[in-house]
């Protein structure tokens, strides 16, 4: 198992843990309350009344519960700073004392009251809420430990105190060991559903991160909530297309790997700001990319999301001019807004998302007009018009046939 795996299941067995402690402070704190309703208002049995003394009613529960709350400080701390499982030989001695608590009792009524035998009382029924709540440890040798404790703890006491050891007690000493082995059958298996649960969240994570990689988070959750298939559907979307200018210059006296270092350095800024301003990136192009906002996750106004996402690419590559791998670089940016047709396209052995209408075509146009008007920013006259911070300049500069149009465009300039 890796480091990853291996903390993660340390961490869900200290949360097990404290739910075993908590569950046993309950216990024995509703246990001391039932012994106080029992004095006050229920008779005890004719046997039992000699025995019925402030020790037997509150000394034993309350031991139970302070040892108990003393372990649960520990595991919270353990918890709070983020640490690994709890040591084994701290487990293995936290069995020991538990067990030996209603030993102690059991040997304490023995010794004052030689003609009660506290072998067949309820006292013995105690061990069973051990051995029982051993499961929550998730660990078959500690519950088979505590079992076979409980059970040699039982038979010392028939033979050194009563001086026999019959069918009767054989069947009780059997009983705790074998409660003891299926409580940590018991565990063993919730551990292994455990263990398997945290591989496979770990395996879908992963998952998601390699295929987030690919293509974006947001569609790869989206895509992985609905087994691989998202629905086509129309969307009202900004679309933004970026150009590294001169790059094929730039790349001639350059190694391939220089060119690689190159397009990381770049890449990560606008992976940074698209992410920033909830965008994705559908396509990287080698010398720019094609992006998207407002699909598959729905925003109240992409146009204006994008023009925010575009000023803050040029800016943070300005910014970036000392770099030795971007000095220099300028891009062309493109963006129009409109409707389009958003979903996975393709067969049922290769899909991919796609952003499909004139939107996308617009905006590739918009973008190669940067070379002509020697901008970096240029929008259609769709984005002026939501761009709701009135103080960032935009220039008309004019209206143009883009190449496969129909239509005029009115061209802005933003940067």
């Amino acid at each position: 198992m890796n480091r990853s795996l291996q903390r993660r299941l340390d961490q869900e067995l200290l949360l097990s843990e404290r739910r075993r402690i908590i569950i046993l402070i309950v216990i024995f704190s509703a246990a001391m309350v039932l012994r106080v309703i029992n004095k006050l208002y229920i008779k005890p049995a004719q046997e039992t009344i000699a025995i019925e003394s402030f020790s037997t009613i509150w000394l034993f529960p309350l031991l139970i519960v302070l040892f108990e709350s003393i372990s649960l400080i520990y595991i919270n701390v353990r918890i709070k700073r983020n640490k690994n499982g709890i040591p084994i030989f701290l487990q293995y001695l936290n069995v020991i004392v538990e067990i030996c608590l209603p030993s102690s009792i059991i040997l304490w009524v023995a010794r004052e009251f030689p003609a009660y035998n506290v072998l067949e009382s309820p006292a013995i029924l105690i061990y069973f809420i051990f051995i029982i709540m051993s499961t929550l440890r998730l660990n078959f040798w500690l519950s088979f430990f505590c079992g076979l404790f409980a059970s040699s703890c039982y038979t010392l006491f028939s033979i050194l105190i009563y001086d026999h050891f019959n069918s009767n007690d054989a069947a009780r000493g059997f009983i705790l060991l074998f409660s003891g082995l299926a409580a940590g059958l018991v565990a063993n298996q919730i551990k292994r559903g455990l263990d398997k649960s945290i591989r496979e969240t770990e395996k879908r994570h992963r998952a998601e991160n390699l295929f987030g990689q690919q293509i974006s988070v947001e569609i790869a959750e989206k895509m992985l909530a609905n087994d691989g298939k998202l629905e086509s559907k129309r969307m009202n979307v900004a679309v933004m297309f970026i150009d590294i200018r001169n790059f094929s210059q730039f790349a001639a006296d350059k190694t391939p790997e220089e060119v690689v270092q190159y397009q990381n350095a770049f890449f990560s800024i606008i992976v940074n700001c698209v992410m920033k301003h909830n965008g994705i990136i559908n396509q990287f192009l080698g010398d720019g990319c094609m992006v998207t906002f407002g699909a598959p996750v729905a925003l109240s106004n992409p146009g204006n999301t994008a023009v925010d996402a575009a000023r803050e690419i040029v800016g943070e590559i300005s910014k970036s001019g000392n770099d030795y791998f971007l000095k220099g670089t300028r891009v062309g940016i493109g963006i129009h807004a409109g409707d389009a047709v958003t979903g996975n396209i393709g067969t049922e052995f290769r899909q991919q998302y796609s952003i499909t209408g004139n939107v996308v075509i617009a905006a590739s146009r918009i973008e190669q007009l940067n070379k002509k008007y020697n901008s970096q920013i240029l929008v259609s006259e769709a984005i002026v018009r939501n761009i709701e911070d009135h103080s960032i300049p935009t220039e008309f500069l004019d209206t143009v046939e883009l190449k496969g149009m129909h239509d005029m465009f009115r061209i802005y300039k933003v940067a």
